[in-house]
């Protein structure tokens, strides 16, 4: 019986810590369209094969836009990106960064916020 008793009294402990559990993630609540990443981007000129977007420390603008390229950049194209309806800013080139691959880096003079980021632009000329 006393075996019984110990049980008992350790289920009932797992369960009320499992019911806590539930209750403090079940609080965290989100409001409005939350969107992480990214579902497509058009890119002219080229064909991009990853993209990063740097965050400011606060999370709430992005700073500036990662591009790895599987086309050949190499003979001096220009490469410009811009959220929304923003002037496209110009990117650094950096070729060969990998035998077959290439990369941009855009860093926007006006930072866009994270909150109104929602089409993202790329032209390479």
């Amino acid at each position: 019986m006393r075996k019984s008793i110990k049980l008992l009294v350790a289920v009932a402990a797992a369960g009320t810590i499992a019911g806590a559990g539930s209750a403090f993630t079940a609080s965290n609540t989100l409001s409005g369209d939350n969107v992480a990443g990214y579902g497509s981007s058009t890119v002219s000129g080229a064909t991009v094969e990853a993209m990063e977007h740097t965050l400011s420390s606060d999370g709430t603008t992005i700073t500036s836009t990662s591009l790895t390229f599987t086309t050949d950049l190499n003979s001096g194209h220009q490469v410009k990106a811009g959220f929304g309806t923003a002037a496209l800013q110009s990117c650094t080139v950096t070729v060969n960064v990998s035998p077959t691959k290439d990369t941009a880096v855009c860093t926007y003079s006006t930072a866009p916020t994270t909150s109104s980021a929602a089409d993202f632009h790329v032209t390479v000329s």
